[in-house]
């Protein structure tokens, strides 16, 4: 988002503290908001260099100080890194304190103080320089903190803080862009973002002139204000690589933040949810019409409110596409054009002394054009006056000069490895590609890839965003062209070749010749074709082969003869998908090899004898079915991975201890491998891993490792366990038994423990107190129990969906590091053991869908307890008082325990912020709250049997939020509801019995969400109007609601759907105004299907209705009531679906306080069957006319949504009266003034739905219209 830094945000935190709860949750919203976020693996630790790159490359650093924090040595390098970026670049630091007292962290006490003992011994020299650290950031502001906030709300502030940072940074980056803000401003008012009308803007101007720059700009001011955005670049190329559909589907799911779907019923699924999002969305360089028109697919497939930007080339592209309002971009002016030029130029607004007049002469080239500035600029950056000189002599010998001349400029003045790096660049990678994927293959085809990036980047041909490679499309297709006049007419004589038909040439007429460098070949784009067995004989000099496919579904078009009888020994870089052969060419001996990948290959086997390749570092035969054996690597000392993922027909690895550099080794699903033998040296990196998952037929394996990471799942049949946990480094992640099925899995261990628990004699001097995670998940046979006693430094277990799992040791609660245990699933455990001593580091207890049936009265002694999750846990039938003396427990998750039917009083004396109980069927009371408890802030009783509230409810003075819906047994509430003063969400919904609220609940000062949809209220208390900050009232499919009283001042959502026995309606009044400098407020009202509703009633609604009109601070109303007239305060009406006002707008535009119009229609049913209401959608139409023809007021599209409410479709059974309020902006008043507007008409009509709703037909009679001029108070 900002610079050249790879990430946004870099998080710091310790993993077994926070790693599976609040950081996850933090680290998934940033991405959420697209908010580049590095968080390091599960891995153990590695070198550091990952992480010190990633600190280096970060904008702003979240540091999560939480209860062990300074533990970590890796936490507190970290913490030093980042205090050196904030020294030296000026970065941003949030300290968040997670559950931790700030001073703790300053002051260095508590637990923090334990661990500085520790440090002290193996640290000395750093231990000070950590302390300041910590002292240095705990005094940074803002401070978040846990203490104060649930997690979820913690969560909001921090990634609200950033991204208003983010924004403000990238505004900041944005004002050194020259001119940039008029463009915007102009852009802005053609969206009309306050609108709710779907609006579809294009931006259009020449190649270079700034289109995608400018609409980057508009993304990141405006991306905040839409529930989804997203800015879609090589549109173009991926509809004619891979369909409209799949394109659809690919952007669609970026948009909406979901999976891409699998086919058109997925594509449908995601439309639908398109068409009730408001998003923003940017089609980057667009310059097909009707790719346009058909990737958009019109306005009726996006919900209200939302905002589609085209950019193109071309004017007559977006006219022919239909957009709503365009906007030229033109070229600079004279001084605009001085100072981005001095920019890249000098690093300043002005030339410096003596170079004015060179200046002037260089401008006159660059003809206003922003990237020929940039690029001339940085080209002459640090140039002497006679270099200046020269560069305009040879731009005054250039006849007709355009912008290809001034760009290629720069390029002439390249290195040839830069020149090669560049025309590599510009020939075979796309915008957007990793920076450092591109170094590797630049390092792999012997280039100095830092040096190279960096001198392109200074002369302004490439540039770097996040660690992105981009590169402009005029620079791109300058670099191609250069490439095409290597041999305009013969492909083969050109250094590469990408295009598909240049290839097919080539290779049809084999013609290939020494010249060609590079070969870049997209197989599903190529016509068939078979190669000649000397296809590659004469191209001497090919360094990149690259053959791929950008489908998985298409067949192979390249057909290989019999057999290939070279490639040349000059590649660096080997990929070929699908490779057809059964081994590589005898006489293929590429030295220089450094890359060779042939994912899903026909080899048997890579040659007949072993090579010596000394330069290879990668090898990938992933997917290769066929591949019976890997040949001796021993020659091969540089290799650092090794991908034989789902090599199925694999039964031998040859091993060597030559192979030193190697870290990475993926084995997966290679199901006839037995054997593997590992030398000590392999995989010895700390980052190092082996992944063997699926290996079923793995029997024996002998790994000798210090790597940290090993992964086995699915290993059902190995015999070598054992092994594994003894030769584990301090602090390894095992995850070696998810999945593992029978019972094998511990006859590994029947040598090496004694079955009823103890440690075995033999093993006495050598316990596995080195392995801190153990993953025994869904493990079907066997008992674990005899692990734990020899597992002492446990600190993170997990037996999820372990089902022969009956009863636990009671020594598993004496391993007194342990501080994560997961028995989710575990459906035969009924209970756990007695817990006989404290146990002070267990922080997280994990039993949902577990067999449990109560907890004993001894979970007291889980004094570090701070989440118990039993969820699930539908034979849960008692919880003991103890629990309340659980004094850090912050989360308990009781959900659907079905059997559960009463709670101790002292769970209310826990430090809860949410108390969840939904789903608990059986629970018909809350036990009585004897004192204040302030932290419970958020109670769920969903779907639960209470019958009733319990008045000391008023004890939990923080609660804020109080769902009861769907408690079909809720009869009464008490008086003290009033008294909760932070209360500020409440639902009632469902509650079939509720018959009336108390009259106290006028005094909730802070409430703004009111549901009582589907009770069965009677009548609201009239104090209900006192409740002055709510905002949304829902009393929809109240049946026996009779009466509404006056509503409150600063309501701006009151739904009553489908309430037919309402009669009266009181006038609100307006003693209460929203603030005189509010110009966005709101007011929806919608009452249907009110039959009995009273003429009196009518009348106060229509009243309230021109009110809300007059009032400037609201820009949107919207009235929906039963009434067969237009009310009598619109003095121009008429019968139909049309009206119009013959008069001129001198009338009203000259008074000042003139502010738009009120609209009115009357729907009626005469005539009409009910059931054929449902697809009724309608639209309306505003224009007037004026002396340069007839202009159409954007409309904001009320009434084609009305008919579908959160998802849920909504008939009027009789007739009802609709007024909105169409705000007209000053811009369009002028407008109307200066060119003597007349023949105002306002139209109902039918929605052009197209393509988008296809089944939607108008079968509403429209009764009457009327339009009323407004202005104000």
């Amino acid at each position: 988002m900002l610079g050249n830094t790879k990430h946004d945000v870099f998080l710091s935190f310790r993993g077994e503290d926070t790693r599976n709860s609040f950081t996850s949750h933090l680290y998934a919203a940033l991405c959420a908001k697209r908010i580049k976020t590095y968080m390091h693996d599960t891995r153990g630790d590695d070198d550091g260099g990952e992480e010190k790159e990633a600190i280096q490359q970060s904008n702003i650093y979240v540091i999560i100080f939480s209860q062990h924090y300074a533990h970590s040595v890796r936490c507190l390098d970290q913490l030093t890194k980042i205090l050196e970026c904030k020294e030296r670049y000026g970065r941003d630091v949030i300290p968040v304190f997670y559950k931790m007292d700030p001073s703790n962290v300053a002051n260095q006490t508590g637990s923090y103080a334990d661990a500085f003992v520790k440090h002290q011994q193996r640290f000395g020299d750093k231990v000070q320089r950590w302390k300041l650290a910590l002292t240095q950031v705990a005094g940074l502001s803002p401070p978040l903190s846990k203490i104060y906030s649930p997690d979820y709300i913690l969560v909001e502030e921090i990634v609200q803080h950033i991204w208003r940072r983010l924004k403000s940074n990238y505004s900041t980056d944005y004002q050194g862009l020259v001119g940039i803000h008029n463009h915007i401003a102009q852009i802005h008012s053609l969206l009309h973002v306050e609108l709710e009308a779907v609006r579809i803007i294009g931006i259009c101007g020449i190649g270079g002139i700034g289109k995608t720059t400018i609409a980057g700009a508009l993304y990141h001011e405006l991306s905040s204000q839409f529930s989804f955005s997203t800015f879609a670049v090589n549109v173009q190329q991926q509809i004619e690589n891979h369909g409209m559909q799949h394109t659809q589907s690919k952007y669609i799911s970026e948009l909406l933040e979901e999976k891409m779907p699998a086919d058109s019923l997925g594509l449908r699924v995601l439309t639908e949810k398109l068409k009730v999002s408001k998003v923003l969305l940017i089609l980057d360089d667009m310059n097909n019409s009707a790719q346009i028109r058909d990737f958009i697919g019109g306005h009726g497939i996006f919900g209200l409110g939302s905002r589609i930007l085209v950019t193109s080339r071309s004017l007559q592209t977006l006219k022919d596409a239909g957009v709503d309002e365009m906007y030229e971009i033109k070229e600079m002016n004279f001084q605009d054009s001085l100072q981005l030029f001095c920019l890249n130029a000098f690093k300043q607004k002005n030339p410096t002394e003596n170079y004015m007049s060179l200046s002037r002469m260089m401008l006159s080239y660059a003809k206003g054009i922003p990237l020929a500035l940039k690029v001339l600029g940085s080209m002459l950056h640090g140039s002497r006056e006679e270099e200046w000189e020269r560069v305009l002599q040879k731009l005054e010998k250039i006849p007709n000069l355009k912008t290809y001349d001034l760009l290629k400029l720069s390029y002439d003045g390249l290195s040839e490895e830069q020149k090669d790096m560049f025309l590599d660049i510009a020939c075979f990678y796309r915008e957007g590609h990793d920076v450092n994927t591109v170094k590797q293959a630049f390092d792999s085809c012997g280039f100095n890839a830092a040096t190279g990036i960096r001198v392109l980047n200074d002369r302004g041909l490439i540039s770097m965003l996040r660690g992105e490679l981009m590169i402009h499309d005029l620079i791109r297709e300058m670099g191609q062209e250069i490439v095409h006049q290597q041999c305009a007419n013969e492909p083969g004589k050109r250094s590469r070749l990408w295009k598909h038909e240049d290839i097919y040439h080539v290779i049809r007429e084999n013609k290939g010749t020494d010249a060609i460098r590079c070969v870049f070949l997209d197989m599903c784009k190529i016509k068939e074709v078979q190669l000649h067995p000397e296809t590659f004989k004469m191209m001497h000099n090919l360094r990149l082969l690259q053959f791929y496919k950008s489908s998985s579904t298409q067949a192979l078009k390249v057909r290989l003869p019999a057999f290939l009888h070279s490639l040349p020994d000059s590649l660096w870089i080997l990929c070929w998908n699908g490779f057809p052969q059964r081994s590589l060419p005898q006489h293929f001996c590429p030295k220089n090899l450094v890359t060779l990948d042939m994912c899903d290959s026909q080899l048997e086997q890579l040659w007949e004898k072993d090579q010596k390749l000394p330069n290879l570092k990668r090898l990938d035969l992933s997917g290769s079915k066929n591949l019976v054996q890997l040949p001796d690597l021993s020659h091969c000392p540089n290799i650092e991975e090794i991908f034989l993922s789902h090599c199925k027909s694999l039964v031998r690895v040859y091993s060597s201890s030559f192979l030193s550099k190697l870290n990475c080794v993926w084995l997966n699903g290679c199901t006839e491998l037995r054997n593997l033998n590992l030398p000590s040296n392999i995989l010895s990196k700390s980052s190092g891993l082996i992944v063997l998952n699926d290996c079923s037929n793995l029997e024996l394996f002998s790994i000798s490792i210090t790597t940290k990471d090993v992964v086995l799942h699915g290993c059902s049949r190995s015999r070598s366990i054992e092994s594994l946990f003894r030769n584990c480094l301090p602090g390894s992640m095992i995850r070696c038994m998810m999945g593992t099925r029978g019972g094998s899995l511990f006859e590994s261990f029947s040598d090496t423990f004694d079955p009823n628990g103890g440690a075995a004699a033999n093993l006495d001097d050598e316990p596995m107190d080195n392995i801190h995670l153990l993953n025994l998940k869904v493990l079907r046979e066997g008992s674990p129990s005899s692990l734990f006693p020899s597992l002492s430094e446990l600190c993170w277990l997990d037996l999820s969906y372990c089902e022969s799992l009956t009863s636990l040791p009671i020594n598993l609660f004496k391993l007194k590091w342990l501080r994560k245990l997961y028995l989710r699933g575990c459906s035969n455990l009924e209970k756990l053991p007695e817990i006989e001593e404290d146990m002070e580091n267990l922080m997280v207890l994990i039993l949902d869908e577990s067999g449990i049936q109560e907890l004993s009265s001894t979970m007291q002694n889980l004094v570090g307890l701070e989440e118990l999750s039993l969820h699930g846990c539908r034979s849960l039938v008692f919880i003991p008082s103890s629990i309340g003396r659980l004094s850090k427990l912050c989360i308990l998750d009781l959900t659907y325990c079905e059997a559960l039917e009463s709670l101790p009083s002292s769970i209310f004396n826990l430090k809860l912020t949410k108390l969840d109980l939904h789903g608990c069927s059986m629970l018909k009371n809350l036990p009585e709250i004897t004192e204040p408890a302030e932290s419970f802030a958020h109670m769920n009783l969903a779907k639960t049997a209470i019958k009733e509230i319990p008045s000391s409810l008023a004890y939990l003075v923080g609660l804020q939020t109080l769902q009861l819906n769907l408690c079909k047994d809720l009869e009464f509430l008490p008086n003290s509801i009033g008294n909760l003063n932070l209360l500020s969400k409440l639902d009632f919904s469902g509650c079939e019995k509720l018959s009336e609220l108390p009259s106290d609940i006028g005094n909730l000062s802070s409430l703004r969400e009111l549901s009582l949809h589907e009770s069965s209220i009677v009548d609201l208390p009239e104090s209900i109007a006192h409740l002055s900050s709510l905002k949304s009232l829902d009393l929809s499919d109240c049946k026996k609601l009779e009466n509404i009283p006056g509503l409150p001042p600063f309501l701006e959502h009151f739904v009553a759907f489908d309430c037919p026995s309402v009669r009266r309606v009181s006038s609100s009044g307006f003693d209460i105004k929203l603030p005189s400098d509010s110009k966005d407020g709101i007011f929806k009202f919608h009452l249907t299907n009110s039959q009995e509703l009273t003429q009196s009633s009518q009348s106060n609604i229509a009243g309230d209705a021109w009110q809300r009109m007059l009032d400037t601070a609201y820009r949107s109303v919207l009235f929906c009531f039963p009434g067969s007239a237009v009310p009598h305060w619109f003095p121009n009406r008429c019968k139909g679906h049309s009206v119009t006002l013959k008069q001129s707008s001198l009338n009203w535009c000259s008074d000042n306080r003139f502010i738009g119009f009120a609209l009115c229609v009357v729907f009626g049913l005469e005539g009409m069957h009910d059931e054929e209401c449902k697809y009724s959608v309608f639209s309306y139409r505003f224009t007037y006319e004026c002396d340069d023809g007839i202009h159409v007021v954007p409309s904001n599209d009320q009434l084609r949504y009305y008919f579908n409410w959160k998802g849920r479709e909504r008939f009027i059974l009789h007739d009802h009266t609709f007024i909105w309020k169409s705000y007209l902006e000053t811009q369009t008043i002028n407008h109307m003034l200066s060119h003597n507007a007349h023949n105002f008409s306002f139209q109902i009509c039918k929605y052009d739905v197209g393509r988008s709703w296809p089944n939607y037909r108008p079968r509403f009679n429209i009764k009457e219209c009327g339009i009323s001029p407004l202005y104000t108070n």
